[in-house]
C-alpha cells in the first residue's frame, strides 16, 4: 500500500448519555436508574410536557426533557412510558424533580433499570433551553467532524483509482483508516481481498483460513435474507453477532454494485468496539470505489469473452475456417495441435450477483495447478474447455473444482464428456463434445441432482432413454403404469409415485427404502401392495421391477423435456 495513502482518523465517538452527564450544563442532574444504558447515543433533544403526547417521532437517540407535568397529570403513564420510549430507540429521559414531584416515581426507577434506560433527575432550576442549546451544539460538532472525515475518507480512497490500485491496497487502506478489519469477497462468498486490525472473532479467522465465507455463516445469511436486503436496498446494512455460528462481533456489509449486478460484498468487523456512522459511511465510500475497480476488470473481461465467444460459437458449429484463423487461436490461447475435453458446470447464483465471479475463481484455481482453460458462458451454463488426452484428466479436475468451490450458497453440478481429438483430426468433436456434457446435466438436474460431478459415459440407460423418439415409449405398457400411480397420487394426495422410486433406487432393499422415506416399515409394505394392486404386476419380480425402473426414469426425463 502506498504511504500517500494513509492518515489517521482523530474522530471521538458520538455524543453519549455517559458524554452528557460529563457536561457542565448537567453537573445539578443525577442518574437515579438506567445505568446500563450510558453508552447510548444522543442524536437530538426534545423538550415535552403536554399531556397525551404520543411520542410517534421517528428519529432515534432522542433524549427526552421533562418537567414531569404530563406524567403528573395522567399517573398511568409511570408505568407505561418508559417500555414505550425504549421500544421507540430514545436515548433516555431527563425528569424535574421539585416541581410535580419530590423525587423520581419507583415505578419509573423500576422499569428505567430493567430497560437499560438511563434515567436523570434534575433540580427545577436547571432550565432546558440551556440544556438544548448545549447538547445540540455539541451533536452538530460531531455532526460536522463526521461529515469532514467521512469526506477525507472518500477522496484518500478515490485516490486508490487514480493510482491503478487494486483491492488489496483498497482493503489495507480502509482497515488503516478506520482501525478495524476489513474482508472484501466475491458474491460466491469467495475472499478477494482482507486485511486485519487487531482483534476478529473465530468466523473471521475460519473464512479467512478457508478462503472464503464458511458455508454455516452463508446459509445463515442466505436463511435470514440478508443478500435479498442487499440487492433489494443497494446499501449497507449491519448485522449483529450470531454466536452459534462463532460470529460474535458485529458487521457492517455492503454490495459492491457495477452495472445494477452485484459484483461483491465488503465487510467491517467492529473488532471489539461498537460500529459507528463513521464506519458506515465509510463502507459507502469503499464499495463505491471497489466498484471502479472491479469495473476496470469487467471491461477488460467483456472484450476477451467476445473473442471466445465468437471462436466457441464457429467451433461449435464446426467452421473448418477456424483452422487457418491463427491469430484469433494465439489471442485466446487455444492449441489447435492438442486434444481437449468440456466440462459444463451448472452454478446458480445469489439474487443480483454477477456470474463471472465464478470464472475468476476458477481462474485462481487454476493458477496453481498450471491449467489454462478457457471458459465462456453459453446457454445458462460455463463451458470450460481444458487440454486432455485422458477422460480422467476432466473427471479430476471436475472433483477438484467442487471440492474447492461449490458451496451452500452455489453448489456446482459439473458434466464431464470425453476428450475429443485435435481440432486439425476432428472439426465437429468438440460439437459433440459439447451435447455430451449438455446432457449429462440435463439429465441429472432432471433426477434431481444440484451438486457433484457427472460423467457422460455413466450415463448408461439413461443416456438410451433420453433419446428416445415418444412414439417408442409412449404405448409401453409399464409407462403406463408409472402415469397411473402419477394420476392417483395426484388426485388423492398419496406419495405412491415416490415410494417406488426410492424402493427400486435402493434395489428392493425395504428396510433402506424405509430410512430413505422416514417411514415404518410396514408402511412401506403397504404402500407397495397399493402399488401392486394399482398396476397389476408382483414388484417381488426382477424383471418388472428393472422395467418399471426405466419407465419411471423415461417419464421423469420426457415430462421435464416437455415442461
Amino acid at each position: 500500500m502506498c504511504q500517500s495513502y494513509i492518515f489517521q482518523l482523530n474522530l471521538r465517538a458520538m455524543l453519549t448519555v455517559k458524554d452528557a452527564l460529563q457536561m457542565p450544563v448537567l453537573a445539578s442532574s443525577t442518574l437515579v436508574a438506567g445505568q446500563g444504558g450510558l453508552d447510548k447515543e444522543i442524536r437530538w433533544v426534545h423538550v415535552v410536557d403536554m399531556p397525551d403526547t404520543n411520542f410517534e417521532w421517528q428519529r432515534k437517540g432522542v433524549l427526552l426533557l421533562t418537567s414531569g407535568y404530563a406524567l403528573y397529570k395522567n399517573p398511568e403513564q409511570q408505568e407505561t412510558l418508559i417500555p414505550k420510549l425504549a421500544k421507540k430507540k430514545f436515548a433516555g429521559m431527563v425528569l424535574g424533580v421539585g416541581q410535580y414531584f419530590d423525587d423520581v416515581p419507583a415505578i419509573m426507577k423500576e422499569q428505567a433499570d430493567a430497560y437499560n434506560f438511563p434515567l436523570l433527575a434534575a433540580p427545577p432550576d436547571l432550565l432546558y433551553i440551556n440544556v438544548s442549546e448545549s447538547l445540540l451544539g455539541q451533536i452538530v460538532n460531531d455532526r460536522y467532524q463526521l461529515l469532514q472525515e467521512s469526506v477525507r475518507i472518500n477522496e484518500q480512497l478515490t485516490q486508490l483509482v487514480l493510482e491503478d490500485a487494486n483491492l488489496d491496497d483498497l482493503a489495507a487502506t480502509l482497515a488503516h483508516l478506520l482501525q478495524r478489519s476489513i474482508t472484501i469477497e466475491s458474491p460466491s462468498f469467495r475472499i478477494l481481498a482482507e486485511a486485519q486490525v487487531g482483534r476478529v472473532d473465530e468466523a473471521r479467522e475460519r473464512s479467512v483460513e478457508n478462503g472464503r465465507t464458511t458455508p454455516d455463516v452463508a446459509q445463515y445469511l442466505l436463511n435470514a435474507g440478508i443478500y435479498d436486503k442487499l440487492l433489494k436496498r443497494k446499501d449497507s446494512l449491519r448485522i449483529r453477532p450470531i454466536p452459534d455460528l462463532g460470529v460474535t462481533m458485529e458487521r457492517f456489509v455492503a454490495p459492491i454494485i457495477v452495472d445494477l449486478e452485484i459484483h461483491g460484498y465488503i465487510w467491517i468487523i467492529s473488532g471489539g468496539t461498537p460500529l459507528t456512522d463513521l464506519d458506515k459511511m465509510a463502507i459507502r465510500h469503499c464499495a463505491t470505489v471497489a466498484a471502479l475497480i472491479l469495473f476496470k476488470d469487467k471491461a477488460r473481461r467483456e472484450a476477451r469473452d467476445v473473442l471466445r465467444g465468437d471462436f466457441f460459437e464457429r467451433l461449435l458449429r464446426g467452421d473448418n475456417d477456424l483452422i487457418a484463423a491463427h491469430e484469433q487461436l494465439r489471442q485466446i490461447n487455444y492449441r489447435i495441435d492438442q486434444p481437449h475435453q468440456v466440462l459444463l458446470i451448472h452454478a446458480p447464483f445469489p439474487p443480483g450477483a454477477n456470474r463471472n465471479s465464478l470464472v475468476k475463481d476458477i481462474e485462481q484455481w487454476a493458477e496453481g495447478k498450471r491449467e489454462k482453460p478457457l471458459m465462456v458462458w453459453r446457454e445458462g451454463v460455463l463451458l470450460v474447455l481444458l487440454e486432455s488426452e485422458n477422460a480422467e484428466d476432466g473427471k479430476q479436475v471436475a472433483q477438484e473444482l467442487v471440492a474447492k468451490l461449490s458451496h451452500p450458497a452455489q453448489p456446482l453440478l459439473i458434466g464431464v464428456a470425453g476428450p475429443c481429438a485435435p481440432l486439425r483430426q476432428d472439426p465437429d468433436g468438440m460439437r459433440r463434445n459439447y451435447e455430451q456434457a449438455r446432457e449429462v446435466v440435463n439429465i441429472n438436474l432432471t433426477m434431481g441432482k444440484k451438486e457433484g460431478v457427472v460423467v457422460f459415459e455413466e450415463l448408461g440407460l439413461l443416456h438410451w432413454l433420453y433419446h428416445l423418439p415418444s412414439e417408442q415409449w409412449a404405448d409401453n405398457q409399464y409407462l403406463k403404469h408409472i402415469q397411473t400411480l402419477v394420476e392417483y397420487d395426484e388426485k388423492r394426495g398419496t406419495s405412491l409415485t415416490q415410494t417406488l422410486e426410492h424402493y427400486l433406487e435402493h434395489g428392493a432393499a425395504l428396510v433402506d427404502a424405509a430410512q430413505s422415506l422416514y417411514i415404518h416399515r410396514n408402511t412401506l409394505l403397504n404402500r407397495m401392495e397399493r402399488i401392486e394392486q394399482l398396476c397389476g404386476i408382483e414388484l417381488r419380480e426382477p424383471v418388472h421391477r428393472l422395467n418399471l425402473y426405466a419407465a419411471l426414469k423415461s417419464y421423469q426425463l420426457h415430462n421435464s423435456k416437455e415442461s
